[in-house]
């Protein structure tokens, strides 16, 4: 009987330090729901603080707009960013109508992600801006994501002033239902960085729409690459692209560019 006791014991203080996950939720300031956790624009970046593993966010509709932010390192600079998700794993789950915006008054990028195993799902970022084009500041960016595991689905990021969707370092980005809008370049992977991108489209970008440094690689299968002002798909040292089942059109420098040791490869859509 005393064994038994001592067992129960032992599994009744293991239960009690199992944490159970949790969901956060954030509104726009003037939201009058009566479960909101956080409120206003300091409230995404809030919840992502006070978030522990495996918990999520859901983000009411709403326009959240930066008015601090986190300067996170990385090599020799400094990704400098509205929403920093570091060293855990969440999930970020916007209603229909949920937009991260940019302003002119504090250049930021949207959301860094470092160390982390994140999912994000239905938001708009929009309007993201440097304040110096060239200097160790890494502003003006969407999501910019470091060593780290990444699933987006159903997520725009349109009128940024950098780069899009940044995967650097050991990064694997998997991704549906993006859409890359009118900012400059598209994608942007690094190191060994990797990309899994379905049913998407990268469109009207003022640069290359998807490119690949290092050895990184990206998959692309059922999306659309058009318009943009330079390359669709850009390979340069020993990066990998493939691309099926994939338009790619009206690229003003070229559809594919592959240099170095690079290779680049477009299967022509039936």
């Amino acid at each position: 009987m005393g064994r038994a006791v001592v067992a129960l014991a032992a599994v009744l203080a293991l239960t009690a330090n199992v944490c159970v996950a949790k969901t956060w939720t954030v509104c726009p300031a003037a939201a009058k729901a009566a479960d909101c956790d956080f409120k206003g624009d300091k409230a995404l970046p809030e919840a992502v603080a006070r978030a522990a593993d495996g918990d999520t966010i859901r983000i009411r509709a709403g326009r959240y707009t930066p008015v601090a932010y986190q300067d996170v390192p990385f090599r020799d600079l400094m990704v400098r960013a509205f929403v920093v998700i570091d060293d855990k794993d969440v999930a970020l789950v916007g209603e229909p109508g949920v937009v991260l915006a940019g302003n002119d008054k504090l250049p930021t990028s949207a959301i860094v992600i470092r160390n982390a195993e994140v999912s994000l799902s239905h938001l708009s970022i929009s309007g993201f801006r440097y304040a110096i084009e060239e200097d160790d500041i890494y502003d003006g960016h969407g999501i910019f994501a470091i060593d780290s595991k990444v699933r987006i689905d159903d997520v725009s990021i349109e009128k940024f002033q950098k780069m899009g969707l940044s995967g650097r370092g050991d990064t694997q980005l998997d991704v549906t239902n993006l859409r890359v809008l009118d900012g400059h370049v598209g994608v942007w992977l690094h190191e060994t960085a990797y990309l899994r991108l379905r049913n998407s489209v990268v469109r009207g970008n003022d640069s290359s729409a998807i490119t690949a440094y290092d050895s990184s690689a990206a998959h692309i299968t059922g999306s659309t690459v058009e318009g943009n002002a330079r390359y669709g798909l850009y390979g340069n040292q020993q990066a990998a692209v493939f691309a099926t089942r994939t338009k790619v059109a009206d690229n003003k420098l070229g559809n594919v560019n592959a240099l170095a040791a690079s290779r680049v490869l477009l299967e022509e859509p039936n």
